[in-house]
């Protein structure tokens, strides 16, 4: 018998945990076929999950080499021979960055065949989501929640895909991306070293290692709102609502954001027998000796209940 590792990450990361165990556990109440419950957790847990952990993974790195070079230059710790100086580097800045936009447009590429497996719209395997926003207008409404979101989120989904043309395209429609690592500069007495840095064609460059955490953390509640609002137009099994999870209150070691619980407001129970309870044998009416109990550890000493002796452990 063999095994292998499949990844280098658990349930505790967010992206596991809500792209994984949340997809399979809200596929559970909608009425879909089992096929396309497998192929909607396939293409979360198989396709978007593990481009969306090289991300992470790609960030994580960058964040951890920034912040340990900025701790040496706190601390003092620069080379420096004569009027020489060394400046920090990450290597291989430009292909982790590259890389890391590519698999950032293949998870909204990915996405887009959710509505083929739910509503049998094909997009063509492209991440135009504009044509999406065209689409759910036309199949919902202008004021799906749905459409509004897509509406809402046009401005960075087409900045991170403009960002990957412009490398796929340097000089085209897009423009070209500027990647910078580790600069230094004179003011008065002092270097002063700027983090990496990156930003298209004459925009305000902008870090690195602060922008991609909020790149990962937007395309995944994108790809969960997404489903969500997907799911919500199939019937559930029970009568259950969609809650979030608040971060304060979420297991660590499974840090889901949404779960469904039972909506109380649709729960109705049967009307209790108008019989009086005091003839079933197997009343919750109190006895005497109950109510004697209860008066006695409140502290009330009854020496007799009804002409019976009372139990020592009640007096």
């Amino acid at each position: 018998m063999e095994y292998r590792q499949i990844s280098n990450y658990g349930t505790s990361n967010p992206i596991v945990a809500r792209l994984s165990l949340q997809t399979q556990e809200l596929l559970k109440f909608y009425h879909l076929t089992e096929r396309q419950k497998q192929d909607v957790f396939g293409l979360m847990f198989s396709d978007i999950q593990p481009k969306l952990l090289t991300c992470f993974g790609i960030a994580d790195k960058i964040a951890k080499q920034v912040a340990e070079e900025q701790q040496k230059i706190r601390e003092g710790k620069v080379e420096v021979q004569g009027s020489a100086y060394r400046i920090p580097n990450i290597f291989n800045l430009r292909s982790d960055v590259e890389t890391f936009l590519y698999q950032a447009k293949s998870v909204l590429r990915d996405l887009t065949r959710l509505f083929l497996i739910l509503f049998s719209k094909d997009f063509g395997n492209q991440a135009h989501f504009d044509s999406v926003l065209a689409w759910s207008k036309e199949k919902f409404s202008e004021e799906h929640p749905l459409t509004a979101m897509l509406k809402t989120d046009q401005a960075w989904i087409k900045k991170i895909i403009r960002m990957r043309n412009a490398v796929e395209h340097p000089g085209g429609k897009s423009g070209t991306l500027n990647v910078l690592n580790f600069t230094s500069s004179k003011q008065a007495n002092r270097i002063m070293v700027t983090e990496p840095l990156w930003g298209l064609n004459n925009d305000p460059p902008l870090s690195i290692a602060t922008e991609m955490p909020v790149i990962i953390d937007n395309l995944l509640t994108f790809c969960e709102q997404v489903l969500i609002l997907c799911l919500e137009e199939f019937k559930k099994d029970f009568p259950i609502v969609l809650v979030e999870v608040p971060e304060s209150k979420g297991d660590p070691k499974c840090p889901i954001r949404y779960k469904l619980t039972v909506d109380t407001s649709k729960v109705q129970f049967p009307p209790r027998s108008p019989t009086d309870s005091s003839n079933q044998p197997n009343s919750f009416r109190k006895s005497p000796m109950v109510a004697t109990g209860l008066r006695c550890i409140a502290g009330l000493n009854l020496a007799s209940v009804a002409g019976q002796p009372v139990p020592a452990s009640m007096v």
